[in-house]
Formats: structure tokens, C-alpha cells, sequence
């Protein structure tokens, strides 16, 4: 026994610096892998004895590998929609199955990809084909938050998983000029579109005739899309400057031809019609309201919303990406590639919104590099071979001086 601890030390010091070079080459392999997280080598003494009759025997070290899960890699923008980038502290959730009943993983790697589905269905994953998980937008386009990870689902992203409802317009804005010059009798026809309850389009005409009265105009509103059953026919009246005095807003009631499309009540807001000495004109006008919509891409945005853009050209958050955080991350276990796992001492995990969070931020567009500084790993490498080869040296030294023994003893 005696005679094998004179090669433990040196064999437990070629074990652990080994574990420590093949550390330092899996940094240096991955110093380009987003959102990867550096793997560092200590050394603990392995001593046995230690009562008061026995003398301690030093028998050499053990390694000991940690991985520094909390230093920040830098945020580098991609200018890809699905690309994010976490700034601060914290994970985003991915799961190996899509029904969330697989293992959950934790990740900084934020580049995301469509995995599409046997029955068509598309879904957000990360580089390893783990579903990205989030919160669903509820009914009235908000999300309800909880800190669970049972509150989370896989990310749908196909034409087919959300619709943008159809809005009937409610209020509309015209910006028009009428000639105070004119004589009496004179017409402005202007035209808006609106939509009505099924998100079709429907034209509004406004006629503007001049009246005998000064600075006093009748107008009358009609649709060859429905009839207008109130608000209709008015008189607008402007003072002396051009400014208009009344109706600042005129309310007008259609029943649409349509009959699914039921009827409408529309503010038009006047106050920006003037009569002024030009022609008479038409500038602009908008109204609010919009057709349905299906989805056609998405893209994550800074509130940490997995956004949905419509092809009735509206936007709206279709799922929101919670950031995890567990009270000891140093207890995470690391699996292959960039992902981690929950181990006996982590804690619960909880989840945060990244846009209301000091812990944590989501930076969409961008990726965080890898966490490896390759100076520090290249003089590791060099101090981590000279120890190496100091091991190997002692072990030669020890072997030889058996030779000479076992020689000197025949």
C-alpha cells in the first residue's frame, strides 16, 4: 500500500489536469456557439487519515467542474426576427416534447427556427429541435402571466394557429378644404372606406353644398354600400378665420346591404375640414377599424412578445416569452450543447416578464455570444500542460526509482 500511494498523486494529478485540458478544448470549440456558457476545472485534495493515532497520507486531487452559468456573453444584433438575446440573468424554456410532457431545459441560446409538424402545424425550436415554450395571448389580446411553468405551451407560428378578428369602424377623420368663394350651390364630394362588422369594406360619400347663408354648408351623407338612417343631412358653419365652429363631430348610423354586416354608428370628425379661399379639395382621411387577418410571419420584439404580423397588415403579440430564474443556478446541471436541467438543490423555477423585470431583459434581433474569453482559455491551456507534463514527470521519477530498487534488491 505504501508503495501505490507513491504513484497516486501523480496519477490523480494526470486525471485531473486531463479533465481540465478537455474542459478548456470544449470552451474553445463552442467560443463562437450562442448563449454558450464556459466550463472551468478546480481541484479538490484527496487526503485519507485524520484520526489522532494515524498520520494524514496525501493522495494527490480530484477535479472538480463547474460551469459559469451567470457570466454575461455580449449581445450581438442579427437583424433575424427569431433571434433574441437575454441581457441580465435568467433562461428562456424549452421542452423536448410538444405536449410538454418531455424534460424542461433551460437555454441563453436564443436562435429559434419554424419545426414544422406531420399534420402541417409549425412551432418555434431551438437549434437541438426542443419546443420553445410561452405564454399564450388570451381573448382580448392580452397574456395571462402566471410564474409556472405549467402556464406555458409550445409557440404555434402556421397561417393556421391565429386569426386577427374583423373591427367595424367607429370613428373616421377627414381632412378637406372647402373655397369660400364658391358660389352657392357648389359641391365637394369626398369619400371615405370603412369597414363594417365583417371586415369588408364599404364607401362613405360626403357632400358638401354650399348654402346662400355665408360661411354655412349643408352636408349629406350616403352610402352605396347600406343605408344612412341617422346624422344625415347636417349643417357645418365655419367663423370669419376659416375655422370650422359646427359640427365638430357628426355621428352617422348605417344599416349595411350586407346583412350579416348588421349596421354601424361612425363619428367623422370635422374639425380639421377649413374654408379657406383655394379650391375646394379632398386631403386625406383616415378611420379606424380593419378586415380579419391570418398570420403570416412573426418576429420577437424587446417586451419579450413573440409577435404576429397579419396579412390585413396589423400586428398583435400571439405568445410572450417568460424569463426563468431558479434560486441556485449553480446547482443547474448541463447538458449537451447549451441547455441545462433542474438538479436536486436548483429550486422552483420561476418565471418573469422580461418587459417588466429588473432581473432580466429579452433583446429581440440579437443573440448573445458565447460567455468563452479565448486569452483566458489559450493561458489555462499552457499552465494546465506545464502542470500536466510536471505529473508525468514525477511519475517517470517514481517508476525509475522502483527499476533502481528492484535492480539493487537482486
Amino acid at each position: 500500500m505504501p508503495s501505490f500511494n507513491m504513484f497516486s498523486s501523480s496519477i490523480a494529478a494526470l486525471n485531473g489536469h486531463s479533465n481540465a485540458l478537455a474542459a478548456i478544448a470544449d470552451n474553445i470549440a463552442n467560443s463562437t456557439s450562442d448563449g454558450y456558457k464556459p466550463k472551468d476545472i478546480l481541484f479538490k485534495e484527496l487526503v485519507n487519515g485524520g484520526n489522532r493515532s494515524e498520520a494524514q497520507t496525501f493522495n494527490g486531487m480530484a477535479p472538480i467542474s463547474r460551469t459559469l452559468i451567470d457570466k454575461q456573453g455580449e449581445i450581438l444584433s442579427t437583424g433575424r426576427g427569431l433571434d433574441a438575446g437575454i441581457a441580465g440573468s435568467g433562461f428562456f424554456v424549452v421542452n423536448s416534447q410538444l405536449a410538454g410532457a418531455g424534460e424542461t431545459l433551460l437555454t441563453r441560446a436564443g436562435s429559434f427556427q419554424p419545426r414544422a409538424e406531420s399534420n402541417g402545424q409549425v412551432f418555434l425550436a431551438d437549434q437541438d429541435g426542443n419546443f420553445l415554450q410561452g405564454w399564450p395571448a388570451n381573448t382580448t389580446g392580452g397574456f395571462t402571466i402566471s410564474t409556472t411553468i405549467g402556464s406555458l405551451g409550445p409557440i404555434r407560428i402556421d397561417p393556421g394557429s391565429a386569426t386577427f378578428a374583423p373591427v367595424a369602424t367607429t370613428s373616421a377623420t377627414i381632412l378637406a378644404n372647402l373655397n369660400t368663394t364658391d358660389p352657392a350651390g357648389s359641391i365637394l364630394n369626398t369619400n371615405i372606406d370603412v369597414f363594417d362588422n365583417t371586415g369588408a369594406t364599404n364607401n362613405v360619400n360626403l357632400a358638401f353644398t354650399k348654402n346662400a347663408a355665408p360661411n354655412t354648408w349643408d352636408l349629406v351623407v350616403t352610402s352605396p354600400d347600406g343605408a344612412v338612417t341617422a346624422g344625415t343631412p347636417a349643417t357645418v358653419t365655419f367663423d370669419a378665420t376659416g375655422a370650422i365652429i359646427a359640427p365638430a363631430n357628426q355621428s352617422v348610423s348605417i344599416t349595411w346591404t350586407n346583412v350579416a354586416a348588421g349596421a354601424s354608428t361612425i363619428s367623422i370628425d370635422l374639425s380639421n375640414v377649413s374654408q379657406f379661399g383655394a379650391p375646394s379639395f379632398q386631403q386625406a382621411f383616415s378611420a379606424n377599424g380593419n378586415p380579419s387577418g391570418t398570420l403570416s410571419t412573426v418576429r420577437i420584439n424587446d417586451k419579450g412578445e413573440v409577435e404576429g404580423l397579419f396579412s390585413n397588415g396589423r400586428t398583435r403579440g400571439i405568445y410572450k416569452l417568460p424569463i426563468a430564474t431558479v434560486r441556485n443556478t449553480a446547482a443547474l446541471e448541463a447538458q449537451s450543447g447549451t441547455h441545462f436541467s433542474l438538479g436536486q438543490n436548483t429550486g422552483l423555477v420561476t418565471l418573469l416578464e422580461a418587459d417588466v423585470s429588473s432581473i432580466a431583459g429579452v433583446i429581440g434581433g440579437s443573440l448573445e455570444n458565447s460567455s468563452v474569453e479565448l486569452s483566458d482559455e489559450f493561458t489555462k491551456m499552457i499552465v494546465t500542460q506545464q502542470a500536466y507534463n510536471n505529473a508525468a514527470q514525477a511519475l517517470r521519477t517514481v517508476d525509475e526509482m522502483f527499476q533502481i530498487a528492484a535492480t539493487m534488491k537482486t
